[in-house]
């Protein structure tokens, strides 16, 4: 019976689903249509990594000491090699930001820009330029720039240090030049800061915004002392301009939060899979949450300082308080939804599969973290409750052809009236044929789900078929028993 339908939270790990729908990985990289992998079942042991990563000593044939060697990986090498190769056409294009010409100093930054996959920088306005492009191209560019802006900072950074030992005239111009490629670069780079944060309040526009804000705040407090060697730096405008594009980017980000409950409702299609599994909107909503948190500290600082103006404002950061919300209200949408599913049972069953789906991918990856304490365990004891109300509205009215039955067998008086009534053997095998037809088409893609429903349902249905052949007077050609469990045990296979 229901009392038998118990979830725990590594039962629910148990899931065979492939159904997790789409993931906003054109804007926030690595895809996670299955939200659902666990570090603990991929990686060995954190000792045992160290012990088989780690070089083994060598013995040194002159010392007798042991040297350990540590080998260099090879995106280490190709980073080396890309700072390198911007150290050298430095070399060469500092001297045009040496002279105040703006020819030449146009032409270098375009050419210091183009080597590192930026040049479209240049182009954009302050306008939104952003706006007429599709959102896979947005999230590829914020990658680059963010990726770029990084090898950037370290090649000016070593540049610094190797021209300024020891300061001399011609070390002073070298750092003078070299202020001068900073503050150009800077300023072009800005352009996509606002033009990101002049983007709608869109999901994307929040990833991209965190994106974007993260290089901003720790780059360009050091790249400030660079402007301080260009002439008239106490009133230089790329400070000036760094600080208004991190107040508009956490404008940006705080109105697309606010936004999120309303775009989950309407961002993606909302037609109800027919046969109750996973909704793609959850594989969406899920990984897209992974994807907010990946720069948690930058969503932390921006929704730090409370509420903003306007209906409908998440309430400030607080434990995970928004990721919170923001899955109950999916949760909300998907209980709104499945009222479109009208055969008995389909809604909880579909239900089910989703708070299913839901949970797993929570306690499975760093969303855990996020989340208040018992949050799992309330989900689990809704499944319970869904389980029992699939039970209500699919098989009672199933059993009660037959429950009705023995019940007057049970009182001689009773037995010619019941004899008058349609045979409640015939009524309840074609109740159960139409259930069973309909919701062997149902689909649950969880082995554990399956096994659940499927146990549930026999519990319910078998003893009160066998205590009607063994109490009512049964035809011989009533059906076995194990014909019944046989087709109960074919429920939800799709």
């Amino acid at each position: 019976m229901a009392a038998h339908a118990r979830f725990e939270v590594a039962e629910v790990g148990d899931d065979g689903s492939s159904s997790g729908g789409s993931s906003p990985a054109s804007v926030s990289g690595p895809s996670d249509s299955d939200g659902s992998s666990s570090t603990a079942d991929e990686f060995p042991d954190a000792r045992e990594l160290r012990r088989r990563i780690a070089p083994p000593p060598s013995t040194s044939s002159t010392t007798g000491e042991q040297v350990s060697f540590h080998s260099t990986s090879p995106t280490s090498l190709c980073v080396l090699s890309d700072i390198d190769r911007h150290m050298r056409t430095m070399v060469v294009l500092l001297p045009a930001f040496a002279c105040p010409a703006a020819a030449p100093r146009a032409e270098a930054l375009a050419r210091w820009l183009g080597g590192f996959d930026l040049g479209w920088v240049l182009e954009m306005g302050v306008d939104g330029s952003c706006r007429g492009l599709p959102r896979r191209e947005v999230g590829r560019r914020v990658r680059v720039w963010t990726q770029a802006w990084s090898t950037m900072d370290r090649v000016f950074r070593l540049r610094h240090r190797e021209v300024r030992n020891p300061i001399n005239d011609a070390a002073a111009v070298q750092l003078a030049a070299l202020g001068e490629l900073a503050s150009a670069s800077a300023g072009a780079m800005l352009k996509l800061a606002a033009a990101v944060a002049a983007l709608g309040s869109s999901p994307s526009t929040l990833l991209a915004a965190l994106d974007v804000y993260v290089p901003v705040s720790e780059v360009y407090p050091g790249l400030a002392r660079m402007f301080s060697w260009c002439a008239g730096a106490a009133s230089h405008p790329v400070p000036a301009a760094a600080n208004a594009a991190l107040a508009a980017l956490v404008d940006a980000a705080r109105r697309c939060v606010r936004g999120l409950p309303a775009s989950i409702r309407a961002h993606y299609p909302w037609r109800m899979p027919q046969g109750g599994e996973v909704h793609p909107c959850v594989g969406f909503w899920m990984g897209y949450f992974r994807c907010m948190l990946r720069n948690r500290v930058s969503l932390y600082l921006v929704l730090a300082g409370g509420r903003g103006d306007g209906d409908g404002d998440l309430a400030p950061w607080e434990g995970g308080l928004v990721v919170g919300e923001l899955i109950s209200c999916l949760e909300a949408v998907l209980e709104e939804k499945s009222g479109e599913l009208a055969f008995p049972g389909l809604r909880q069953v579909f239900m089910l599969n989703n708070t299913h789906a839901i949970v797993r991918r929570a306690v499975r990856s760093d969303l855990a973290m996020f989340l208040p304490p018992g949050w799992a365990r309330a989900r689990e004891e809704r499944m319970e409750g869904y389980v029992k109300s699939y039970l209500d509205a699919s098989w009672a009215p199933v059993v009660s052809r037959l429950a009705v039955a023995v019940a007057a067998a049970a009182k001689p008086a009773a037995v010619s009236v019941l004899r008058r009534r349609r045979d409640p053997l015939a009524a309840f095998y074609a109740a159960l044929e139409n259930a069973c037809s309909s919701q062997r088409c149902w689909k649950v893609p969880s082995p554990a789900l399956r096994r659940v429903l499927r146990r549930t349902a026999s519990e319910h249905v078998v003893p009160v078929y066998r205590r009607y052949l063994d109490e009512a007077e049964a035809p011989a050609a009533a059906r076995a028993v194990e014909d019944v469990e046989q087709q109960l045990s074919e429920l939800f296979e799709g």
